[in-house]
Formats: C-alpha cells, sequence, structure tokens
C-alpha cells in the first residue's frame, strides 16, 4: 500500500532523529544510498588533461570562440549580456535556475515532507535550503515530488519561487534572478523535462551541486546552456555534469571561450 506524504513525513522525522542522529552515520547512509560512479569519475579525469576544443568533442557538444568583449573577473555577466542583446533572457548563476526551478514547483511538497517544525518553520526552511540537500533528505518521497512537478503550471512556479528569493540566502547563492526569468525558462524546459532531469538529480543530488554550464538561457521558444571559458578547460565536476545531462537538458548546450580580440 502507498504511504500517505503524512506517513513518510513521520518516517523522515524518525530516520533523522534516531536512525542517522551522528555525523558518522549519515555519511555511512549516504556511501550506501548514493555511490560513487567511479567509472565516470575515472573517464572524467582522462577528458580533463584535454585542450578544451577536444574535451568539447569527447562530450558531443559545440566549442566555439567569441571575441571583442570586454570582461574582468566575472566573464559570464559580460556573456549574458551578449546573449541578451541576441534576444535571449536568463541568469549566469551555474546550477542556481535549475535547482531553483525544482524548488519552486515541488515547494508544497517539500516543505511537507521535511516538517521538523512548525508549519511555518518547515515552511520557511524549504524555501531557505539547498534543492540537493532537500532531495536527499525527502528521498522516500520521491514520487510525490515529481508528481507535483509534472503537475505544476507557470503561475505557481512564479509565485513560490517569489517566496523563495525573499531570503537573502538564496539570493547570494543565485544572485540576478526575477520571476519573470525563471517562468521564461520553465515555459521553455517544460514541466515535464523539469521531473525527468529531477528525476536523474535524484539518482546522486550532491553530485550536481556544481557542474552546471554557468549561463542558463531561452530566448522564449528554445534554450541555450553556456559554459563561459576565456584560457582554462573544463574541469572534472562540468565533464560530469554536462555528460550526465546533455540528453535531458532542452536546447543547445555548447562553450564559449572569450577573447580578447
Amino acid at each position: 500500500m502507498k504511504l500517505t506524504i503524512e506517513e513518510i513525513a513521520q518516517n523522515i522525522k524518525n530516520k533523522y532523529m534516531y536512525e542517522l542522529n551522528s555525523a558518522e552515520k549519515n555519511l555511512a547512509y549516504m556511501r550506501q544510498t548514493y555511490p560513487e560512479d567511479l567509472a565516470l569519475k575515472e573517464w572524467s579525469q582522462t577528458i580533463s588533461k584535454l585542450p578544451l576544443a577536444k574535451q568539447c568533442a569527447e562530450l558531443g557538444i559545440v566549442h566555439e570562440k567569441l571575441g571583442g568583449l570586454s570582461y574582468g573577473k566575472k566573464p559570464e555577466i559580460e556573456a549574458l549580456r551578449y546573449f541578451s542583446d541576441h534576444g535571449y533572457v536568463g541568469a549566469y548563476c551555474e546550477g542556481g535556475p535549475v535547482l531553483l526551478l525544482i524548488r519552486a514547483a515541488a515547494l508544497d511538497v517539500m516543505a511537507q515532507l521535511d516538517s521538523m517544525g512548525t508549519t511555518e518553520q518547515s515552511r520557511s526552511c524549504a524555501c531557505r535550503g539547498y534543492t540537493e540537500s532537500s532531495l536527499v533528505v525527502c528521498n522516500e518521497g520521491s514520487e510525490y515530488i515529481l508528481n507535483a512537478i509534472r503537475c505544476t503550471d507557470v503561475d505557481h512556479v512564479a509565485r513560490n519561487f517569489n517566496e523563495i528569493y525573499m531570503h537573502e540566502s538564496v539570493q547570494e547563492r543565485s544572485p540576478g534572478l526575477t520571476s519573470d526569468i525563471m517562468a521564461a525558462l520553465f515555459m521553455s524546459i517544460g514541466a515535464e523535462r523539469l521531473a525527468q532531469i529531477t528525476e536523474e538529480i535524484m539518482k546522486n543530488p550532491y553530485c550536481y551541486r556544481s557542474g552546471w554550464p554557468d549561463l542558463t538561457m531561452t530566448n522564449g521558444s528554445d534554450m541555450l546552456w553556456v559554459e563561459i571559458k576565456t584560457k582554462d578547460r573544463l574541469h572534472i565536476s562540468q565533464i560530469m555534469t554536462i555528460s550526465r545531462m546533455k540528453t535531458l537538458l532542452p536546447g543547445d548546450i555548447r562553450v564559449v571561450q572569450l577573447t580578447k580580440t
């Protein structure tokens, strides 16, 4: 018999109060529940040593050079301005838009599942927390989370995003976002594809804390995911995330290398 969301919430509370009540127990649980993909890690380490163009060829993504932009310590911001001038809207906070779309779409369920205090406290924690952490804590309720994402709509996502983004800690780690940007991204990705992306992340949520392309953008119909480079190559986390997500992220994934001339 399928457990209710209230029963799952009680199971989660009991697990973290009695079974996983120490750092050692948590570490053992994580290693057992989310084993490391050693084959992918080894392959990614090999690819990380290649020149940038060859890395992109191995990943099957486009590598292009873009000259003439004036950039400083945050080249992704100047690159976003360039793409904005060419009809795109989006954000430069690597991974933030996707993880916050998931949180906004499933906020009500996440708050119910991770209910460690009053309703208001649970809601506030669900807003302020990290999506990948919530997916670990609430993994027993994954079906409810995925159903919530599949059944959501753009108004619900925008409303929940505004509630989430009121918290300064969220703004600090995912700067430059607005409800209009998030609504445009959600409309281009779609609820079903967002659920598929979430389902993949659920396999090992903490693997997706880093490695996302710098820019997440849409022109109103098609998504564009861009990793900005100047002189460095793709890091291991970027290789792993892109290789896992390449078939799920709608639209085009590419690496744009900025040059001074």
